[in-house]
């Protein structure tokens, strides 16, 4: 009889979610996931296929349990917008990891460090920056509404520009760029698009 496996699918996804965003997509190897999911690899092969089927798994997951959670508590649809978008992007520098080091987001990392993904990995990266957009998207929106935009800033081009600048915060705090210097530059990119009061 087969023993049953030690950790459920959710503790499985945590775990390779962990080995992923910390040591990076190209420089995470199966042996070292082996390690970190306490699984030999044809057991990881038979739950995921590859380890791009296991990546895309893990993308899945990240959105669902980090990237949903931040947009849902930061970009509200309440209170002052320019406030909001603010602290969605000061937030997305200030989650730590071993020692206090960022590790960026999993989403920026894996899609610069991907060669070539297959069309399921590449949507569940696509996807989960849409969320991120779409968020930011509405947010700069209702700022619109309320006149907190600076003269002449077009909502959707602002949503894509915010875009642009979280993923390259995080590409710098993966390079090791202190938490304090990434809020301060998360703080002036808000501002570039901000205008009337509070």
């Amino acid at each position: 009889m087969a023993r049953p496996p030690k950790f459920d699918d959710h503790e499985i996804l945590d775990r390779a979610m962990t080995a992923l965003w910390q040591g990076g997509w190209s420089q995470t190897s199966i042996r070292d996931l082996e390690g970190a999911l306490e699984l030999k690899a044809p057991s990881i092969y038979r739950r995921f296929g590859t380890k791009e089927g296991l990546g895309t798994a893990v993308v899945d997951h990240y959105v669902d349990r980090v990237v949903r959670r931040r947009v849902d508590k930061h970009l509200t649809g309440e209170g002052d917008p320019i406030d909001n978008l603010t602290a969605f992007l000061e937030s997305s520098v200030t989650q730590s990891g071993d020692g206090g080091r960022l590790w960026g987001c999993l989403l920026t990392t894996t899609s610069l460090e991907a060669d070539d993904p297959g069309r399921a990995f590449a949507d569940a990266l696509r996807t989960g920056l849409e969320v991120i957009e779409h968020g930011l998207q509405r947010e700069v929106y209702r700022a619109a509404e309320l006149d907190r935009l600076a003269p002449g800033v077009e909502p959707d081009a602002a949503a894509a520009t915010l875009t642009l600048v979280m993923q390259g915060l995080m590409a710098l705090a993966r390079g090791g760029a202190p938490p304090a210097d990434l809020r301060r530059r998360a703080r002036a990119a808000v501002a570039t698009i901000a205008g009337g009061c509070s």
